[in-house]
């Protein structure tokens, strides 16, 4: 008995030492200050950033300081990945994470970055014939793998926000879809009655955006690509609700609610009252 106790005590320990290391080294990473130069690259690339509260902020750069020293950023084709980039990248990704519990991104390892626009190559099987397809790719997000993003694509993003696009925002919003398990335009919420009205909301929506084309038609604040599946929904809207959020309100309002909801934060708001 006193050995078969033993091994359990042994096991338990092989279990929760590593455990409370990682919530340790989470907290510790957190709890490192951004520095005076990332700090202004805060300020100058992300346009919400004014208009959040102090605590909001201070929130804010703390997920970001997780981010940047747990991530690793790779520069693709020859781009040399700078201080710049690296602020700007993780400013958007924690954006999303602000008032929600979470670990951030804890299954992402790495963020890979390209000038420009780049080829990407694509198998697939389909009834044991395997084809190969190269497509032109502003970012992706690999389920369980790496974040893949052209800077190129995001500055510009960045400089003409009427567009309301923003490639960082749509894919971290993949890697929240993800956590549930699947990619399938359902982020994973906290408590029952959490998103109980979103299957509601965003299924007419994502019909109704598919519907557009075969009428020679376009909505003015989602991008057409959202209708490629309900994954590519939640992440267009996503880009929308951030980037052009009093649009996004007055055009789509039951959808803005569930965002909102979803991301504890209403920028349509902070927008109105920085203005």
């Amino acid at each position: 008995m006193t050995t078969f106790l033993a091994i359990i005590l042994l096991a338990l320990l092989i279990w929760l030492v590593p455990l409370y290391y990682r919530r340790w080294h989470r907290h510790y990473l957190r709890g490192k200050p951004l520095s005076a130069q990332q700090q202004q690259l805060l300020a100058d690339n992300l346009l919400l950033y004014r208009s959040l509260s102090a605590q909001q902020q201070r929130e804010l750069q703390a997920n970001m300081a997780l981010f940047l020293n747990s991530k690793e950023f790779v520069g693709c084709e020859g781009l040399e990945v700078t201080e710049r980039m690296r602020v700007t990248v993780a400013a958007h990704a924690c954006l999303l994470l602000l008032d929600r519990p979470n670990d951030c991104y804890p299954d992402l390892y790495t963020v890979l970055m390209y000038p420009d626009t780049y080829v990407a190559r694509e198998t697939r099987v389909d009834n044991y014939v395997k084809s190969t397809e190269h497509s032109a790719r502003e970012g992706e997000a690999h389920y369980l793998g790496p974040v893949v993003l052209s800077w190129g694509d995001l500055q510009q993003d960045l400089a003409h926000p009427e567009h309301g696009r923003n490639v960082a925002l749509h894919e971290f919003a993949h890697k929240l879809d993800e956590e549930d398990g699947h990619f399938d335009g359902r982020p994973l919420f906290t408590g029952t009655a959490a998103g109980k009205n979103w299957a509601r909301v965003l299924g007419p929506e994502f019909k109704r955006l598919r519907a557009l084309p075969a009428r020679g038609e376009s909505d003015p604040v989602l991008d057409n690509y959202g209708a490629v599946s309900p994954a590519e929904f939640f992440a267009v809207a996503t880009e929308a609700f951030f980037v052009i959020p009093a649009a996004m309100r007055d055009r789509h309002p039951l959808l803005y609610d569930e965002l909102r909801a979803l991301y504890r934060l209403d920028p349509a708001a902070l927008v109105g009252a920085r203005t």
